[in-house]
């Protein structure tokens, strides 16, 4: 009698249901793994245009005030002090000093420091300034300062999941051709990743194939060459993938190594490699942001070879952490189920008895942050108390729309007109409201899973009971 068949005897569908949502979500969050991707596109378009349109009109009056904003024609010296301001959090003074120097930064259109003016300017939401840009190097016909400004501009939208107007931008030999050489590999990542977020997996594949192993992008490109292979059940090609990708840092290990083991494992667990997934598991770090779904993973193996008590030390080695994580709380439900597995009845009753009074807690918390959404300060550090999910805490559109907020307030400090004031306020508004809304819907899908392992937990504690 195998694993799965066990579980189901025993009327328990906990373990099969975590199993196939947690490769559902090792899919989302490897499709998360770049610097741009997210799980959806912005909302509210409309609001977008409205905060580009607000701010720029807002930047000119500023700009007539010689305080503000250092007036200069050295490029280097332009960048220097918008970085110094945006350090300062100063985001009005930072964009100041571009604007107010455009005159100058068009006229040097051809030197390579002008992708750098494009990218702060980015930083700070100002797309009214990049096209500018853009359109001054399309007159004066220079090729490269199209393509590094174009460049900019697409990993813009590509960081926004606007996927169909990345690729458009990009997909052009002609840019690719007059980018720098990490640039031209990270531009092939971004359309591969964009591609990949539409479905596209074949068609991706081609461009992560583009990136060669002397490029810094290169294990990143494998790991998502990797994923589209496992969309596609190819999971020997992604799983040489990924090995090749393990290759390249030797020794020594990093972040992005873990995360590669990380995906490894559960892919082996999917593919029925438990044995070489607890060994993927092994090579993850203690410290490791990883280190959580690695545990998990290594308990899920075990449970799999039907070896209770090595899944039962990888759970409650989560359980010890007493963090509120999502794989931490998963752990709660099946070390309960481990302990069934050993006969360990009583063992197992008070086990599943501290699951349902570590999810009605969290349940209860969950609760009262959704309800307090709506009159709390905007402020991304509380998401690490909010949220379980890491791809909750770290939620791109929450974070730009916190950038957006900040950037607005700084503008709303300056000396403006009443109707320049009056359509930030609105602005403000409105991307506050949609803060909320998105963290509230995250929230919301949080509460789902933790409500489903309540009543799980009671139905295991139930059956249980019946037993005796």
């Amino acid at each position: 009698m195998n694993f799965l068949t066990r579980i189901t005897k025993d009327g328990l569908s906990i373990t099969p249901y975590l199993f196939n949502r947690r490769i559902q979500y090792l899919l989302l969050f490897v499709s998360c793994l770049s610097p741009y991707s997210h799980s959806a596109a912005e909302k509210n378009p409309s609001a977008d245009a409205l905060f580009f349109t607000a701010t720029s009109a807002a930047y000119q009056d500023i700009i007539r005030d010689q305080s503000i904003g250092e007036k200069s024609t050295d490029l280097n010296q332009i960048i220097k002090s918008s970085e110094a301001a945006i350090d300062a959090n100063n985001y009005a003074t930072a964009m100041a000093t571009i604007v107010r120097n455009m005159p100058a930064i068009a006229q040097q259109i051809n030197s390579p420091q002008v992708q750098q003016v494009t990218a702060l300017a980015l930083s700070l939401h100002g797309m009214e300034v990049a096209q500018s840009l853009l359109s001054q190097a399309k007159d004066q016909g220079d090729n490269f300062s199209e393509a590094r400004i174009t460049f900019e501009i697409a990993k813009y939208h590509a960081d926004a999941a606007h996927w169909p107007e990345a690729v458009a931008l990009l997909k052009n030999a002609a840019i690719i051709e007059s980018l720098a050489k990490e640039d031209a590999a990270e531009a092939n990542l971004l359309i591969g990743i964009a591609l990949q977020q539409q479905k596209k997996h074949r068609e991706a594949m081609s461009y992560y194939e583009k990136i060669k192993p002397d490029s810094a992008h290169y294990r990143l490109a494998q790991l998502n060459y990797a994923t589209a292979n496992i969309r596609q059940d190819w999971w020997t090609d992604a799983h040489v993938a990924i090995q090749s990708a393990l290759k390249i840092n030797g020794g020594k290990k990093d972040e992005l190594d873990y995360r590669l083991y990380t995906v490894l494992g559960y892919s082996q667990i999917q593919y029925g490699f438990y044995r070489d997934a607890r060994e993927s598991f092994r090579n993850v770090a203690i410290k490791s942001s990883y280190t959580n779904r690695a545990l998990l993973g290594l308990g899920m193996a075990a449970l799999h070879q039907e070896d209770f008590i090595g899944a039962l030390n990888a759970f409650n080695l989560l359980r010890e952490k007493q963090e509120d994580d999502i794989s931490v709380a998963e752990s709660y439900l099946l070390s309960s189920f481990a302990l069934r597995q050993l006969g360990q009845h009583e063992a197992a009753l008070a086990s599943y008895q501290e699951a349902v009074t570590y999810y009605q807690q969290l349940e209860k918390k969950q609760a009262a942050a959704y309800s307090k959404l709506a009159s709390r300060p905007i402020n991304l550090q509380l998401n690490e108390s909010i949220f379980v999910r890491p791809e909750s805490r770290h939620n791109k559109q929450l974070r730009r729309l916190f950038e957006k907020i900040g950037i607005t307030n700084s503008l709303l400090a300056q000396p403006l007109s009443n109707s320049r004031a009056n359509s930030l306020t609105t602005i403000k508004v409105t991307l506050e409201k949609n803060y909320q809304s998105i963290a509230q819907e995250l929230l919301a899908k949080e509460q789902e899973s933790i409500q489903s392992y309540l009543s799980q937990s009671r139905f295991g504690l139930a059956t249980l009971y019946d037993g005796k």
